[in-house]
């Protein structure tokens, strides 16, 4: 458990920002895990073949799934619309002691990968080579999507003040992750295999990031950095790709159709109907006509909790699940 306090101060200085390179390092993420693919099939369909060539070994090393993420790999935005070449100017103005101690939390008690040996040993003079990797793949794979990312994350914050103006900073975080919760003066973030700490924010303030590539994931960057960073998967991001080719079509997506097959992959933990549709931008209405084919056919079962029902998937669902992923897997 992650827990923030925030004083007065700090809730004058919460601020929104979309970052080029959080969508970037999350985009690698969702490369590297086969689990999100069915949220994000349309645009691996499409960029996968361009990818050849690329440095990408370096790049999944220093941002491997289910890790702890460097800090200095993405800061967070200063502005509310920063630059891809301001962010690697960050990057490239990282401190030397900084870029050796993130990589050794990144790979605790872990040899470190031979590419990055030698940022390693001199992070100063190779950090200007390590940002030409993400450039590169930024060209490729990410700006040619960029202005529809920006464009449903400008719509899910035109939602956020829409909350704001009617219920203060409270009512804008409350659905923002399943795992985040606003308590008197804490902000509680329910990442128990991350860390566990109380941070005073002491005036310093949030920045909220939405991006479209962090799906399901909430990242919290709160580690040794001036201000925290809470980066979250904007409304809407379930209708963000064009429906993929007949020939790139998922399984899964085939036989229950593509919103039920994301609700499946996202409902590995507990949901209620409210989350699932602020999460996926869908109306509680459509995420309920769903839920109750799924529950019909035994791929999600429902159970209530206080005023609440919560919905997951299924042992039968699960491992249909596994059943698809290691059928892609295997070709």
């Amino acid at each position: 458990m992650i827990e923030l306090v925030l004083a007065h101060a700090d809730l004058a200085r919460v601020r929104f920002a979309h970052s080029p390179i959080h969508e970037l390092v999350a985009s690698l993420l969702v490369l590297q895990d086969p689990s999100r693919r069915l949220m994000y099939d349309g645009w691996l369909s499409s960029v996968e073949p361009r990818l050849d060539g690329l440095p990408l070994e370096l790049l999944t090393a220093l941002a491997p799934p289910g890790r702890y993420l460097p800090v200095f790999l993405f800061p967070a935005p200063a502005v509310p619309r920063p630059t891809l070449a301001d962010e690697l100017e960050a990057v490239v103005a990282s401190p030397p002691a900084v870029v050796r101690a993130e990589l050794d939390t990144v790979w605790e008690r872990r040899p470190l990968p031979s590419g990055l040996r030698p940022l390693y040993e001199d992070p100063a003079a190779h950090l200007p080579a390590v940002a030409e990797a993400p450039r590169r793949y930024w060209e490729v794979a990410v700006l040619p999507v960029w202005p529809r990312l920006q464009a449903v994350c400008a719509l899910d914050l035109t939602y956020r003040m829409e909350r704001f103006a009617d219920g203060g900073l409270a009512r804008v975080l409350a659905d923002l992750h399943p795992e985040l919760a606003m308590e008197g003066d804490r902000l509680r973030i329910d990442k128990p295999h991350i860390c566990h700490q109380c941070y005073d924010l002491a005036g310093a303030g949030i920045v909220v990031v939405p991006c479209a590539f962090a799906w399901p994931c909430l990242l919290v960057d709160c580690c040794g950095v001036d201000q925290p960073a809470l980066v979250y998967p904007p409304r809407g991001v379930a209708e963000l790709w064009e429906e993929p080719s007949a020939e790139h079509t998922d399984p899964l997506m085939a036989l229950v159709g593509r919103t039920r097959a994301v609700l499946l992959a996202t409902l590995d933990l507990p949901r209620t109907t409210t989350q699932l549709a602020g999460q996926l931008g869908l109306s509680p209405p459509a995420v309920s006509q769903h839920l109750k084919i799924l529950r019909d056919t035994g791929l999600v079962g429902a159970r209530r909790r206080g005023r609440m029902v919560l919905y997951q998937r299924t042992a039968a669902a699960t491992a249909l699940l596994e059943t698809v992923r290691s059928s892609e897997q295997a070709g």
